[in-house]
């Protein structure tokens, strides 16, 4: 028993180390594929490549996991940090029905269609679509980190980021993450179940998880647009540059600039209040997906969703 806990927890170790290296290199050089079956596998591989040599021969990079024994459920228990709370979720049993599933929700991503959807919607199925493919869960190990930068990838196709590091800065983010998305993955689930354990199981934890919120409701806190992260962060030349469409927001500001200056000439205070609200109101409108009508107009209906105070925190496998 020694023996093992100690095996595992150098396989902790090392997966860690070795991970985190390929998650960077994923980042600047990502796989750059057709976000099919063979894209999916080719970032758990990277991912996890170096762990067979590193003396768990056990660990097989880029395959899908072994199917469930008939009558039985795949599920994990997971003890959620700090608190005296059990998580309790279903997977696929990764049959050929499962296969055939996971093929089917990869061959519906269509990014040119993604692209064109303002940001509230993207996030809705970009959540859809992480919530698929966790609950199939098709590798034995990996499947956060794996999907994670697969649905990242898939985002920056699609002009948008998804920082899920967001979700790190606060030690209860983990737990958020998790329930959030444990929550979407038992309800996928519950109708495939085949053991009477499990639904009990599960049945519990959806009781006892019920309030909290959903993962694409979390998403909406990691999700902008490219161009909107361009604006707050680049100089002028270098984000039209990249994002052509944002020449009308910076000629809301020169104009707002030039306004200003006229109207406020001997007050400087009031200037930067007005220009501070200028720039409040282009940024709500970048960030919910448009590059036009940046107006601060009376009862505007509020396409965008405030952004929250970020949840935090996730380092899960």
């Amino acid at each position: 028993m020694a023996a093992e806990t100690e095996r595992s927890e150098l396989r902790e170790r090392l997966e860690g180390f070795h991970t985190s290296k390929r998650l960077t290199e994923l980042y600047l050089s990502p796989v750059g594929g057709n976000f099919d079956s063979a894209h999916l596998r080719e970032i758990n591989r990277r991912i996890f490549q170096d762990l067979p040599a590193a003396g768990f021969p056990e660990v097989k990079p880029g395959q899908f996991r072994e199917p469930a024994p008939a009558g039985m459920d795949w599920v994990k228990h997971r003890q959620l940090d700090g608190l005296n709370v059990i998580s309790h979720v279903a997977y696929s049993p990764m049959d050929n029905a499962s296969i055939a599933r996971l093929d089917d929700a990869l061959q519906q991503i269509d990014v040119a269609k993604l692209s064109r959807l303002k940001t509230t919607p993207f996030v809705r199925a970009i959540g859809r679509l992480y919530s698929e493919l966790d609950y199939i869960h098709p590798f034995p190990d990996g499947n956060s980190r794996t999907l994670r930068e697969f649905t990242r990838e898939l985002a920056e196709a699609c002009g948008y980021n998804i920082d899920w590091t967001r979700f790190a800065a606060h030690p209860n983010g983990r737990n958020l993450l998790y329930v959030g998305r444990d929550l979407a993955v038992n309800e996928l689930a519950m109708p495939h179940l085949r053991n009477d354990q499990t639904r009990r199981s599960v049945a519990f934890t959806q009781d006892q998880l019920a309030g909290n919120r959903d993962l694409t409701d979390l998403l909406r806190d990691a999700v902008l647009p490219g161009r909107a992260i361009a604006f707050r962060k680049l100089r002028e030349p270098a984000a039209l540059a990249a994002f052509p469409e944002l020449a009308t927001a910076f000629e809301t500001m020169h104009k707002a600039e030039a306004f200003s200056r006229e109207k406020y000439a001997d007050d400087a205070g009031q200037r930067r209040e007005f220009m501070d609200a200028v720039r409040k109101t282009v940024l709500e409108r970048l960030d919910a997906g448009h590059t036009n009508d940046f107006g601060m107009k009376k009862n505007r209906p509020q396409e965008a969703e405030r952004v929250r105070s970020p949840p935090s925190g996730e380092r899960d496998r």
